[in-house]
């Protein structure tokens, strides 16, 4: 009873304060947890890779590509031309009918190429390619990675670009 004689009544529970303050809480990590699965969705990490093992068992075979380069005594040199729309390849160590250069991006593999260089004389290779000269006039970061016909060795690098010559 209340002073009046009258009995109060209680307030609904959605009009009071706390219960609202309380369930924030839940309410946020819901709404985070949501966030987080989309963006893991939508915007995968395309740097990790699924295949560790089978990537550690590839390991001892590209070192015997490295090791078969330094035992030839292959040397590479890299040039760009001054019409921009071709490169040129200086190979000592090895007679190859063409070459392969590769060209990784550390974070985004949408930005990878592969190019081929044909042999014009016994050293000289030449690619008539001009995304090689756009590539090395932006700044960035790259794997390199120079191979034989045979894919029997392999010169590899890292650079930072700009840059318009590059020796292996």
């Amino acid at each position: 009873m209340s002073i009046n004689g009258t009995q109060a009544t209680p307030d609904h529970w959605y009009r009071h304060r706390w219960p609202w303050v309380l369930m924030t809480v839940p309410f946020a990590a819901v709404l985070f947890g949501i966030l987080m699965f989309s963006t893991a969705l939508l915007y995968p990490d395309d740097v990790v890779v699924d295949t560790y093992y089978k990537d550690g068992q590839g390991i001892n075979q590209l070192r015997a590509l490295d090791e078969m380069a330094v035992a030839l005594d292959i040397q590479a040199s890299l040039m760009l031309n001054d019409d921009s729309q071709s490169a040129t390849i200086l190979l000592t160590g090895s007679e190859e009918p063409y070459l392969t250069l590769e060209l990784f991006h550390v974070s985004d593999s949408a930005q990878d190429i592969s190019l081929m260089f044909t042999a014009s004389t016994n050293e000289r290779f030449v690619a008539n390619e001009s995304t090689l000269q756009s590539i090395f006039a932006q700044r960035g970061v790259w794997y390199v990675e120079l191979r034989g016909a045979d894919n029997d060795w392999r010169l590899r690098r890292r650079i930072e670009t700009p840059l318009d010559r590059l020796d292996f």
